[in-house]
């Protein structure tokens, strides 16, 4: 007999032990299994149907013969012939009562193992293993070690599955264990490398930019644009790459509220209307008074994404950027243009990530400057704030991309238009502090061409000497994030602050850090003390539009304080 083993779920053990008169004493598991009362009721119910019903009626019968054939024996009713009737009757009820009792007996020994047997196999489908004791019997012991031997195997596959599952379950968590740390070499990797790569681009657009705010010959002109222009262009592939970083290190979230398009679309036309001119095609983009319910900087990257991926593509014509209210009350912004077009068994890979579609003819160029990134920004960005981003395309017909928002109910008319600020930052006291000798250079040649008043600083140190020799704390003051030595620009805030004796959250001068790095607890950081960022490389345009922006900022807050 094969030892029963141990695995998940009752195991059944049935026992026979012959006695002196032949019959059968089970163990109280099998007592348990094969006596219960609806068993009990069940083989006495079978029993009655079977034996005693058809015995009792076949005893009437015989009784009924019996008294016809002694009254015709014996002529008369007398005393006689009723005692001969009353004994035939007590004895026809003795043998019935003995063959009952006799096929009672018959029928619980034939019926305990077919019902051990039959509850065996229950068991066996409840998947428990079972153990039956085998009889002598040919055919009750083939029965039994059938039974027997399908437990096992059973049990035996049951076994093999669970360790299959355990070895799978092991390799899954390898593999994710794997896929996580590649995942987070790769952010680490886009990380790093839009940092590092952005220091000498930053230089780059700060002196372009120094060369063309001092020059006044035509032809130095056009070269120091066709600078600007691969600028624009390495500008363009970093931040898509630090869109990216940010995206898989979760530290992008989106700050839902009422958004006047009409805004965002002055920003977007703003950015690219020199652009399209210079390559003679047309943008177009209509004026709304519609308000949508989103994030404002991200839904400004989703169009800025889309509007140069347009522009990329199309040779001839232009883009269109207009706004649809739909029937289901949403509102859909349209970028359409009249480039070269999708072919439909690209439609469903274009937003994947460093996927290209190369068109027949492409020249290179412009569209040779992307890396695949734009589109699956947007549909990342698009996910963060919970629109829904539409494609349809046909070959040398153009395409349309569609981004679905919820309108904002009480955004109209709510805003205020906006003040025009002058963008003269002439006069500013600004103190850069940068460990990059390149970046320290032409950020002093383009401030100065600014009409900055300006000093620098490549440390903490360094940083504090520099602001000795000024009466006032300086207006501004520009600061790298990463420093030498695993110092870090809030260092060095902290230390001028501390210079002034004044409160490091509430310093006496405006602050503004400009940096590529995109680690999460280094973002997280600088969003915990409210510092205004820029990610490099920054515009000329835009680095004077925050500097304007935060000391004015900076200026306005003393002011609510005291009130």
């Amino acid at each position: 007999m094969r030892p029963s083993m141990s695995i998940p779920g009752a195991v059944l053990r049935l026992h026979r032990h012959p006695l002196p008169d032949g019959c059968m004493s089970e163990s109280p598991e099998a007592r348990s299994l094969s006596s219960t009362p609806h068993d009990r009721s069940a083989l006495l119910r079978l029993w009655a149907m079977r034996v005693v019903i058809p015995l009792s009626l076949a005893v009437l019968v015989a009784f009924g013969l019996l008294a016809y054939a002694a009254k015709l024996a014996l002529p008369g009713d007398g005393p006689t012939l009723m005692s001969i009737l009353w004994r035939i009757a007590v004895l026809l009820l003795l043998a019935l009562a003995v063959v009952a009792a006799i096929g009672w007996s018959i029928a619980a020994r034939a019926s305990r193992p077919v019902m051990t047997l039959t509850d065996a196999i229950e068991s066996l489908g409840r998947g428990e293993q079972v153990r039956l004791q085998v009889d002598d019997d040919a055919l009750l012991g083939r029965l039994q070690r059938g039974v027997n031997d399908a437990s096992q195997a059973l049990a035996d596959a049951r076994n093999r599955m669970q360790s299959e599952l355990g070895r799978t379950a092991i390799e899954l968590a390898d593999k994710n264990t794997r896929l996580e740390a590649a995942s987070q070499s790769r952010a680490r990797f886009l990380a790093a490398a839009s940092h590092d790569l952005r220091q000498p681009l930053y230089a780059l657009t700060l002196f372009s930019s120094a060369l063309r705010a001092g020059e006044t010959d035509p032809d130095k002109l056009t070269r120091v644009m066709h600078i600007e222009e691969c600028v624009s262009s390495l500008d363009q592939l970093f931040s898509e790459l630090l869109d990216l970083s940010r995206l898989e290190a979760g530290v992008m979230h989106a700050a839902i509220g009422d958004v006047r398009l009409d805004d965002v679309f002055d920003e977007v036309s703003r950015n690219f209307r020199i652009l399209a001119e210079s390559r003679g095609l047309r943008l177009i983009v209509r004026k709304t008074d519609a308000w949508v319910r989103t994030d404002r900087t991200m839904l400004a990257r989703i169009l800025n994404n889309l509007v140069s991926n347009a522009l990329r593509y199309t040779d001839e014509g232009g883009v269109l950027v207009g706004v649809r209210h739909q029937d289901d009350g949403r509102l859909r912004i349209d970028v359409w243009d009249t480039g070269t077009g999708i072919a439909p068994e690209h439609q469903s890979q274009v937003f994947d990530e460093f996927y290209q579609v190369s068109a027949c003819g492409d020249d290179g160029g412009e569209r040779k400057r992307g890396l695949g990134l734009g589109l699956a920004t947007v549909r990342r960005l698009a996910e963060l704030v919970g629109c829904e981003v539409r494609l349809a395309s046909k070959l040398r017909r153009g395409t349309l991309v569609s981004v679905v928002l919820d309108q904002s109910q009480t955004g109209a008319g709510a805003g205020e238009e906006p003040m025009d600020m002058p963008l003269d930052i002439s006069g500013l006291r600004v103190l850069v502090v940068d460990d990059e000798a390149s970046i320290l250079e032409g950020l002093r040649a383009l401030l100065q061409e600014w009409g900055c008043e300006i000093r620098i600083a490549d440390s903490e140190a360094n940083a504090v000497d520099a602001v000795v020799g000024w009466p006032l704390p300086p207006d501004l003051v520009i600061s790298d994030l990463r420093l030498r030595e695993g110092r870090s620009g809030l260092d060095v805030l902290r230390a001028l602050a501390r210079h002034y004796d004044a409160d490091p959250q509430r310093p006496p001068f405006a602050r503004l850090l400009v940096t590529g790095e995109t680690r999460p607890d280094r973002i997280g950081e600088i969003a915990a003390n409210r510092i205004p960022v820029l990610f490099k490389p920054v515009s000329p345009p835009r680095l004077r539009e925050a500097m304007l922006a935060t000391v004015l900022a900076s200026r306005v807050m003393p002011m609510e304080s005291e009130e």
